[in-house]
């Protein structure tokens, strides 16, 4: 699962969120896979927050099993936009995709 050759993102996105926040999401899902043994959930699910000025909380959550983990990275003022967002890389057992929830 989450094979680093099979990973793909919709073109809203790519639009939508810059490279290096797309690269640290991914870095969340192989950090994952590394501390559970590639034991994860086919649906991994990304919310962010802005923590004071200069922090960026990336919330990182599954259901089963039920794990959740939080990454702090800079904030820019490029991710004011993206907020709100929920983003979903999912899984099928060919490949990843990284989506916005909506687009589901």
């Amino acid at each position: 699962m989450f094979a680093k050759e099979n990973r793909y993102l919709t073109s809203r996105i790519d639009q939508r969120i810059p490279q290096e926040l797309q690269l640290q999401i991914w870095a969340c899902i192989d950090t994952r896979l590394m501390l559970t043994k590639g034991k994860i959930d086919y649906l991994q699910v990304f919310t962010l927050e802005k923590v004071g000025d200069s922090m960026l909380a990336i919330h990182h959550e599954q259901e089963r099993p039920k794990m959740t983990n939080i990454y702090y990275i800079n904030y820019r003022q490029e991710y004011k936009d993206i907020l709100q967002e929920k983003i979903f890389v999912i899984d099928d057992g060919d490949h990843s995709t990284m989506l916005f929830a909506y687009e589901y």
